[in-house]
């Protein structure tokens, strides 16, 4: 898996390896690791499939929304009334799979700072390991089934019918920009009012996880916000955030608590920002 997609699974948990491998042995019916790993070597598309399985793309529109509309006051509302005109809200989702997320947090910005939010200016940065699912994201096209927790106001607001399903409308894809970025090793985004990286970390082991909270401190302004999902928290890192908001699992940064900014990276630092953005090619037009 490796050497094929550069990706490294060492230090992802390995109970969650061991499912995902069962899973696909079940749906090749392969018996026994040993023939699934002849498999793998011989038939490129079951090794990217293992990978995409691996990846675990669960995701959806407005996936726990309380904790998504905790957001409005818990954090955009401070922000931005301290923002001056032009001065962009920046946004960060880490693990975004296939833009749900990151679109969401759009929509709910929209609705409730609309005049503030186009004042300001509003970039919303969508990254994920998996280029399948950045493709995904960046077409912005959901099918019926997609559409489960999307309200009929924001379905005839933000999305348009398709064939194939919904698109997200121009103005909201506008805001958002897509790119394949591997979290455990690639430098961050920087300067950012807020992450949601939201059910990324319990996939990760512990050596991971310590170097990906570390990497969002880095990346958060003093004044930002960090959240996660309902089943993670910060407990063990608590010389780098504060508890903003307990239930919605939202924390601030800790003002100079972070390590140098090459700890945070195995790999060389000198792949920079630059190429994130290289790799993000804009919104598509209507």
């Amino acid at each position: 898996l490796r050497t094929a997609t550069g990706v490294d699974f060492e230090l992802y948990k390995p109970a969650t390896i061991r499912r995902r491998i069962a899973r696909r042995l079940l749906l090749k019916r392969v018996d026994g690791v040993e023939n699934y790993l002849l498999l793998l070597q011989q038939d490129r598309a079951e090794l990217e499939a293992l990978c995409e399985d691996i990846f675990i793309h669960v995701t959806g529109f407005f996936r726990d929304p309380e904790a998504l509309q905790a957001l409005g006051p818990a954090v955009f509302a401070k922000v931005l009334a301290k923002r001056p005109p032009g001065q962009p809200l920046r946004l960060w989702v880490p693990g975004c799979s296939s833009g749900e997320e990151a679109y969401s947090i759009a929509m709910i910005l929209l609705e409730g700072f609309g005049k503030k939010t186009r004042q300001t200016g509003l970039q919303i940065f969508g990254t994920d390991v998996s280029g399948r699912a950045v493709d995904q994201a960046r077409a912005a096209i959901y099918p019926e089934s997609a559409m489960s927790q999307v309200s009929p106001a924001r379905r005839k607001r933000f999305f348009v019918k398709v064939e194939g399903g919904f698109q997200i409308s121009k103005s909201v894809r506008d805001l958002c920009i897509f790119a394949r970025h591997d979290l455990t090793r690639d430098p961050p985004f920087s300067k950012l009012d807020l992450i949601s990286c939201r059910n990324v970390l319990i996939y990760m082991g512990p050596v991971l996880q310590k170097r990906i909270v570390a990497t969002l401190h880095h990346a958060l302004k003093p004044a930002g916000y960090l959240m996660l999902g309902k089943s993670e928290s910060l407990g063990g890192y608590t010389s780098l955030f504060s508890m903003e908001d307990r239930q919605n699992r939202i924390y601030s940064p800790k003002a100079g608590a972070g390590p140098p900014l090459g700890t945070a990276f195995p790999e060389s630092v000198r792949a920079s920002q630059a190429q994130i953005a290289v790799a993000a090619s804009p919104p598509t037009s209507d």
